[in-house]
C-alpha cells in the first residue's frame, strides 16, 4: 500500500496535471481549479498556514524552499515552476 508521499514520490515531477492533483489533495479542492495563473490567497483562498502545508510537502518531496524562495511563490504556476527546476537538478 502506498503512502501518500510515496504516491507523489513516484509520480512524473514533470507534469502539472500531478502537481494539480497533489495540490488539489492537500487543499482540498477540484484541480480544475488550479490553473497556473490562480493565485493562492486571492483566487483559491488559501491561508498562510495551508500555503505553509504546500512548502512543506514540496520539502517532503526534495524540494528545497528557501524562506526568500517562498515569500515569491504567490501562483500555482510560481510554485509549479519551483518544483520543476527542483526537479530537473
Amino acid at each position: 500500500m502506498q503512502t501518500a508521499n510515496s504516491k507523489w514520490q513516484m509520480a512524473d515531477r514533470q507534469s502539472f496535471e500531478a502537481f494539480q492533483a497533489m495540490v488539489a489533495e492537500l487543499l482540498e479542492v477540484d484541480a480544475a481549479r488550479l490553473i497556473s495563473d490562480a493565485y493562492f490567497i486571492t483566487d483559491l483562498g488559501v491561508d498562510s498556514l495551508r500555503l505553509a502545508d504546500i512548502l512543506l510537502r514540496l520539502e517532503e518531496l526534495g524540494v528545497e524552499v528557501s524562506p526568500d524562495l517562498a515569500w515569491q511563490i504567490q501562483t500555482v504556476g510560481d510554485a509549479y515552476r519551483v518544483y520543476q527546476q527542483q526537479a530537473a537538478e
